[in-house]
This record gives structure tokens, C-alpha cells and sequence, in this order.
């Protein structure tokens, strides 16, 4: 070998420069899996929490709303001077005036079910309710609902109740139509009574049924468990997540 030539070489080769060495990150099957199972984990917890609390406030608002409007309509029939005082609606004798045909004046777009209906949805049928107790385990008596039934355009239904010897007006909302479950006393059917001037809910201290632990209780056993819920549901900020919880 030519010296010249092996020194050029081994001059040449103590100027080469090495390719800097690089350490690959990333990370390992075990640790990704372990990332998703934590991420599982959490989903499975917050999840539902969540779809409670979306399905609650709906309902909530749903309630609030159609107590507004039964609300709006009763002020809206005394400033136009028609009867809203129990006794005008009143009839021991005789047919009843039904209070349902002066508080329909009042709406735009709803569907006239009429007394005792035998029409489909959005109407309930009267001779085939199918209404539960709050504890699910009784129906709720059709007499209640015999005497006019009013669909709102957004689905919700309203139901009059008066009384044919005493001086009562109740009206009884389905705020997610009877189309759709549970039809439960207390998680999607309420009772507002009208009382001295004042749609009340069920449930307050002056109206016909306030015992909450009889009328709004799942361990109550009453025919009328479910009538006093409207009180609850207005006055506990919590009270449809509760329900959504434990009435199953």
C-alpha cells in the first residue's frame, strides 16, 4: 500500500464526522394501555352523572314552562273579566261549565282533545290512561281527567280537574306528552290547584293535599302518592335529579 496514500487515508478518517446518535420517545404498549383504561374508568363515572344532570335540567325547565303558561293564562282570564273563581265552574245539578273552553281562548296552536277522549296522541285517552302513582305501583284514577284535555304545540298536555259538588280547579301538565314514559305522578305529571286568585302548587300549605310525606314520598302507598310533587319540584333546586335516581 502506498504510505502516502494510507496516511492521506488515515488523516482524512480522523476528520469524519459521526451522525449524531438520537433517542427514540414514545411511548410503550403498556403504558397506553393503562392511559385508557384510566380514561374508561373516569368516562364511566362522569358520564352518566352528566346525562343526569342534562336530562334533569331539561325536565326542571320543562316544568317551570308549562306552570308559566297555565299561570299567564289564569292572570290573562282576570284581567278580561271571566270567571276564574272555583264556584263559577261548578255544577251539582246540571252540566258543568268547563273551564277548559275559556282557558283555550287564551292559547294559539293547541289540539282540542275535548271530555273523556277517546282520540290518539296527542291526546290521552281517558278509558285507557295509563298514568303510575309515585311509587309505580297504582294508577292513577281517570275520574281526574275527565273534564277537558288542551295538547300544546310543544308537546305538552294539560288536563282539567274541577270539582262537581265542591269549589276545586285543578290542572294536571304532562310536561313531556303522554306519548313519552315514564307518565309518573311527580317526574312528568304534576298538579297546580287554582286557589283564592293563585295557581299553587300542589303540595303548598293551602292547597287540598300538603302532606308530602303521603302525597310525595316513594314509600308511601297512597292512591294520590304524586299529587303534592308539584311543591317539590318548584322549591328543590334537586329535586328531578333525585327522581331520574330513584324513580326506576
Amino acid at each position: 500500500m502506498n504510505k502516502k496514500f494510507a496516511f492521506t487515508f488515515a488523516e482524512g478518517a480522523t476528520h469524519v464526522a459521526m451522525p449524531p446518535v438520537f433517542s427514540k420517545a414514545g411511548f410503550t404498549l403498556a403504558e397506553v394501555l393503562i392511559t385508557l383504561g384510566v380514561i374508561g374508568v373516569v368516562a364511566a363515572i362522569t358520564i352518566p352523572e352528566l346525562m343526569t344532570a342534562y336530562k334533569a335540567h331539561q325536565l326542571r325547565s320543562q316544568f317551570l314552562k308549562s306552570y308559566s303558561v297555565v299561570q299567564q293564562v289564569f292572570k290573562q282570564m282576570e284581567s278580561e273579566d271571566i270567571a276564574i273563581e272555583p264556584s263559577a265552574y261548578t255544577g251539582v245539578y246540571g252540566p258543568q261549565v268547563l273551564l277548559y273552553k275559556e282557558f283555550k281562548k287564551f292559547l294559539t296552536g293547541y289540539t282540542d282533545c275535548g271530555t273523556w277522549s277517546v282520540k290518539s296522541y296527542p291526546c290521552a285517552n281517558v278509558n285507557k290512561l295509563n298514568y303510575k302513582t309515585f311509587n309505580k305501583k297504582s294508577v292513577v284514577s281517570r275520574y281526574y281527567f275527565d273534564d277537558g284535555q288542551l295538547a300544546l304545540p310543544d308537546g305538552t298536555l294539560l288536563i282539567f280537574e274541577q270539582g262537581a259538588a265542591t269549589d276545586y280547579i285543578w290542572v294536571f301538565v304532562d310536561i313531556n306528552g303522554y306519548k313519552n314514559p315514564p307518565n309518573v305522578w311527580g317526574y312528568d305529571l304534576f298538579t297546580f290547584e287554582f286557589l283564592d286568585g293563585e295557581l299553587r302548587t300542589m303540595g303548598d300549605k293551602q292547597t287540598t293535599y300538603n302532606d308530602l310525606l303521603k302525597y310525595c314520598d316513594i314509600k308511601s302507598d297512597d292512591a294520590k302518592n304524586g299529587i303534592a310533587c308539584a311543591y317539590r319540584a318548584k322549591t328543590e333546586s334537586d329535586y328531578f335529579k333525585w327522581v331520574i335516581k330513584n324513580v326506576k
